[in-house]
């Protein structure tokens, strides 16, 4: 009996879990800041910005090279929380339909305690929250608009704040967080931080430099249009995930914590960040890299080996089963997801399952019910001007080669800027090869339509 107890450890050791580990479901916090692409994090090498803290997290974890997203943020949201491309479920622009599931929903049911704190943007009130699987919620953009920064304007549990005069709406999301972490860890728990940051109005933190306008309501815009804070914006992304992490070390649950970062698409546009001998202009908006290369660290020190640097791709289909297996849990029966686990990647057990990835963007999204045959007919009209005037697009893309729905294919290894697409039959053996595939999977997709909510 006790030869077979110190097999069972030995294997725990091996496997990297802790005995602990395995008798307790992993905790899981999903951070996705708003409007950062990859070189806003200094492990990727712009030495633009200072991210001390997610590049200890780096360090100590796993840093992902080709992590994709959507080029703006609802669709990018939307794709993240439903592990679906966007043909499948994006109605409009502010919105997650209701019929849809959640990585919320899906680790709740499995015995996770949840919560939800930063921006919202998705409609509806606590009420759609809660239904979309979060137990607690601290928000803005649910109940109005106005200031996500000083003097923010959040919802929190039901309870407009009144109490924020004087307060830095990021400190108070994670505030909440941090609070919800010390109270729940006795239990499983999941911590999905849509963060307000560093998205514009660009504005001075709490750790800028006297000067600069604290009021609410985008009142701090000079001729500069505020950029020069931006660093700073960056800088504060990186302190409010620093102080996550203490927190879970604090309450003695970091082991058996996976941490993953990521951004929900570039930067906005009139942001120049250094790269090399490159300066990147920011891409939000748009489907080239600087529009849709984000940046991804995954830290879980109970299972994922230090300084550990990967290739694999990653879009955001993957993080709903990815999460799903973390939490030792099963999708729901029926649902369809478009994405790939990369739970062997973390643990250095695969060099990842993904030869592609997907990006379908449709910024404004057009639901019509099947019935109304004039309407669908409006939207496709609706969808051609769309197309015009690049606010839709598809691509499937693999580390190097990129091809576009339309024909535009490029290598992005040596034309990141996409400035020299190569004509059919004239690039190299493996850019033709690559072509193929690409065009093989643009096949398999369906064409273009609205989506059709059920009747």
């Amino acid at each position: 009996m006790r030869s077979s107890v110190l097999l069972f450890l030995g294997c725990l050791v091996a496997s990297g879990l802790s005995v602990s580990g395995a008798e307790k479901a992993p905790n899981i916090v999903m951070i996705m800041c708003d409007d950062m692409g990859y070189e806003g994090v200094s492990a990727y090498g712009s030495p633009t910005y200072k991210t001390p803290q997610l590049d200890r997290l780096a360090a100590g974890g796993m840093l992902f090279h080709h992590c994709y997203s959507t080029p703006i943020c609802t669709p990018s949201r939307v794709q993240l929380m439903t592990g679906k491309y966007n043909f499948r479920n994006y109605t409009r622009f502010g919105q997650l339909d209701t019929s849809q599931v959640t990585f919320g929903n899906i680790l709740k049911k499995a015995g996770y305690k949840t919560a939800i704190a930063g921006k919202w943007q998705l409609g509806g009130g606590g009420e759609t929250v809660r239904a979309f699987g979060f137990d607690e919620y601290c928000l803005w953009n649910i109940e109005g608009r106005e200031s996500r920064y000083w003097e923010p304007r959040i919802l929190q549990n039901d309870v407009l704040r009144d109490d924020l005069a004087d307060r830095f709406g990021p400190d108070v999301a994670c505030d909440f967080l941090v609070d919800f972490i010390k109270k729940s860890h006795q239990q499983p728990f999941f911590v999905y931080y849509p963060m307000m940051l560093p998205h514009w109005p660009f504005v001075p933190t709490p750790d800028s430099k006297p000067g600069g306008s604290r009021e609410p309501l985008g009142k701090y815009d000079g001729k500069s249009g505020g950029v020069e804070y931006f660093p700073d914006m960056v800088a504060y992304v990186d302190k409010l995930v620093g102080r996550i992490d203490r927190t879970l070390e604090e309450v003695g649950v970091r082991d058996n914590t996976l941490l993953l970062f990521t951004c929900d698409n570039g930067c906005a546009t009139n942001i120049r960040s250094k790269m090399g001998s490159r300066v990147i202009k920011g891409g939000k908006a748009s489907l080239p890299d600087n529009g849709t290369h984000v940046a991804l660290v995954a830290s879980w020190p109970g299972v994922i080996k230090p300084k550990q640097v990967t290739n694999a791709l990653v879009d955001f289909t993957d993080f709903v089963p990815t999460l799903t297996e973390v939490g030792r849990t099963e999708l729901p029966g029926g649902f369809v997801t478009d994405g790939h686990s990369f739970i062997d990647v973390l643990r250095g057990e695969s060099k990842g399952e993904r030869e592609w990835v997907y990006c379908h963007y449709s910024r404004n999204g057009i639901p019509v019910k099947p019935a109304d045959q004039d309407k669908v007919k409006q939207a496709l009209e609706k969808q051609a001007k769309a197309k015009a005037a690049k606010t839709m697009g598809r691509f499937a893309r693999t580390e190097r080669y990129k091809l576009y729905e339309d024909g535009r294919f490029y290598n992005i290894k040596n034309d990141v800027l996409e400035v020299r697409p190569i004509v059919v039959g004239k690039g190299s053996t493996a850019a033709e090869a690559a072509r193929r595939q690409l065009q093989s999977i643009h096949a398999k997709m369906p064409p273009w339509q609205p989506f059709l909510p059920s009747e």
